[in-house]
C-alpha cells in the first residue's frame, strides 16, 4: 500500500466544507406570490423563530439561510431564520398546518410523479438544480464526509492493516457510516492485497470456513471434510504470501458471530511464517461487538486486537457540516436547508447518517411537492408530524474510543 501512513489525529473538517456556500450564493430562490398561490392550496399560515436581528455570523460550517417565509398574501410580518446560538433549546416539532404532503400536493404542477417510472430518479433532482439525490441510504464512498471521528476511524484501520496487525476491530452505531468507510477502503487498496469480503456470516465451524473460501474465490467442496477444507486454506494463504501478496479477511456485521466462530478465527491468525502474518482480520460491527469480544471466554482473541476504534455518532456542528457536503456533492450552488430545519434534523436523528439522509430526503421531496426552492422549518415540522419520517432512535450515544 503506497499511500501515506496514516492521517493526523488533529485533522479537522476540510475548508472547502467549512467554507461551504458563502453568502453571496446563499439567497434562496423563492418562488413568486403568484406561483405560491397557485401551485398551493390554502393551509394555516406559520414562521420560524426570529432571531434577536444581529448580523449572523458564520456557524458550525456553513452559514445560515434565510428562510422563505410560509404565508398568505395578507400576512406582512416577516421572519427570519437565525444561526444557531449554543445557549438556545433545541426545535422541537409541532403540528402547525396540520395538513399532510398529500394534501398540499392537490393541484401541483406536473413533477416528476407524474412522469413514466423510468424518471422516477429525477423526483426533485430538477427543482433544485441537482445533479442527483444528494440523500440517499445506500453506502456511496464518493458522498464520504471526512468528519474528525470518520478521519481517526480510517487512521485506525490503515493503521492496523498497514503494521500487520492480527485483528482490527472497528464498531460504531447502526447507520454511522462503518460500511461507507470500509468501502472507501476496499477501494484504495493496492493490486497486492488479497480481499476476502464476508458479510453476516453465520452457521457451525466448518461453514464458517466455507463462508471464508467462497469469499476468497477458492473452491469449497461440499464433501470435504474440516481438515481438507483448512489444508486447502492454509495452502492459499502460503501460495500468496510466497507471491509477496498479503491476505485481508474483512468481517461486516461481526456482532452476529458467536463466540465459537470468533474463536475459530483467532485460530486462523496462528497460520503465520516466522515473524510475518499470512492472514489479517478486519471485523466492523455494531457496539454490542465491543462487548462480546471483551468477554472472559474470548480473552485470547482479545489480546490479538492491536488496532481498534468505536466510531461515534456526529454532534449538531458536524450534522451541520455533512448536509452542506452532501448537497455540494450533488451540485447544489447554495445550501438548501435553512439554519433551523438543520437543527431540527440533528435533534431527531441524534446525528447518525443514515437517519440524516432519511430525514433530509423526505424533507426535500416535502418541499418539491410545495414548489418551494429551500427546505425551512415548517417543511421538517411537517414531515415528523406526519409520520414519515420512521427512523427509530439510536440505543445510545457512544464516545469514540481508539487503541
Amino acid at each position: 500500500m503506497s499511500r501515506r501512513f496514516f492521517k493526523s489525529f488533529d485533522s479537522v473538517i476540510p475548508l472547502d466544507v467549512v467554507n461551504i456556500f458563502r453568502s453571496s450564493d446563499s439567497a434562496p430562490c423563492q418562488p413568486t406570490g403568484s406561483e405560491t398561490r397557485k401551485a398551493l392550496p390554502a393551509r394555516a399560515t406559520s414562521t420560524e423563530n426570529s432571531g434577536t436581528g444581529n448580523k449572523p455570523p458564520e456557524a458550525s460550517g456553513f452559514l445560515s439561510v434565510r428562510s422563505i417565509p410560509e404565508k398568505e398574501p395578507s400576512l406582512e410580518k416577516k421572519h427570519i431564520d437565525t444561526v444557531h446560538q449554543t445557549n438556545q433549546k433545541p426545535y422541537m416539532p409541532s403540528n402547525r398546518s396540520g395538513i399532510p404532503v398529500a394534501k398540499s400536493m392537490e393541484g401541483a404542477r406536473e413533477s416528476s410523479y407524474t412522469k413514466p417510472m423510468n424518471s422516477t430518479i429525477e423526483i426533485y433532482t430538477q427543482h433544485f438544480e441537482l445533479k442527483e439525490r444528494p440523500f440517499t441510504l445506500l453506502p456511496d464512498p464518493d458522498f464520504l464526509f471526512w468528519s474528525p471521528a470518520h478521519q481517526r476511524a480510517f487512521t485506525m484501520l490503515e493503521y492496523g492493516t498497514l503494521t500487520g496487525a492480527p485483528i482490527t476491530l472497528i464498531t460504531g452505531e447502526v447507520g454511522a457510516g462503518k460500511t461507507t468507510l470500509l468501502h472507501h477502503f476496499l477501494k484504495n487498496l493496492d493490486e497486492n492485497v488479497k480481499v476476502g469480503l464476508i458479510s453476516n456470516a453465520h452457521g457451525s465451524r466448518g461453514e464458517l470456513l466455507r463462508w471464508v473460501l467462497m469469499a476468497l474465490d477458492q473452491p469449497a467442496d461440499n464433501s470435504a471434510t474440516y481438515v481438507d477444507l483448512f489444508d486447502q486454506f492454509q495452502e492459499y494463504l502460503i501460495g500468496e504470501y510466497a507471491a509477496g501478496n498479503r491476505v485481508i479477511l474483512i468481517f461486516d456485521e461481526a456482532q452476529n458471530l458467536s463466540q465459537e466462530s470468533l474463536e475459530e478465527l483467532r485460530m486462523f491468525t496462528n497460520i503465520n511464517a516466522n515473524k510475518d502474518e499470512l492472514l489479517q482480520l478486519v471485523l466492523v460491527g455494531q457496539p454490542e461487538l465491543r462487548e462480546i469480544v471483551q468477554q472472559p471466554e474470548l480473552r485470547q482473541f482479545a489480546q490479538r486486537v492491536a488496532s481498534s476504534f468505536h466510531l461515534k455518532t456526529m454532534d449538531e456542528s458536524t450534522t451541520l457540516a455533512y448536509i452542506g457536503h452532501r448537497l455540494k456533492k450533488a451540485g447544489a450552488h447554495r445550501n438548501l436547508f435553512t439554519e433551523s430545519a438543520s437543527r431540527l434534523i440533528h435533534e431527531n436523528t441524534h446525528g447518525v447518517p443514515r437517519l440524516v439522509n432519511q430525514l433530509c430526503d423526505l424533507s426535500m421531496v416535502y418541499a418539491f411537492a410545495k414548489n418551494q426552492k429551500t427546505v425551512t422549518l415548517l417543511t421538517v415540522e411537517q414531515v415528523l408530524s406526519d409520520g414519515a419520517f420512521f427512523g427509530a432512535s439510536p440505543a445510545g450515544q457512544n464516545d469514540e474510543t481508539a487503541t
